[in-house]
């Protein structure tokens, strides 16, 4: 899949949860970003990048999450 061709993303990350883009799924709240990715590649979105992603909590402290976006065409 080449980017330009990329019509849909979807951000997945291990420091958020939401139900599925496709099919509400509501387990996704409970599922590791292992199992959100494999979700979504059911879907037949492609993976594009997975990394980590650096916030900061509300006392200052460094919040470390792992970060997974998929797209579709």
């Amino acid at each position: 899949m080449k980017l330009q061709n990329v019509k849909e993303v979807v951000q997945v990350s291990s420091g958020f949860w939401k139900c599925c883009k496709y099919c509400s799924a509501l387990k996704m709240s409970e599922d590791s970003v292992e199992e959100q990715v494999n979700h979504y590649l059911s879907h037949g979105l492609k993976l594009l990048h997975i990394g980590t992603e650096s916030s900061r909590t509300v006392e200052g402290q460094v919040w470390q999450s792992t970060v997974a976006v998929l797209g579709k065409e």
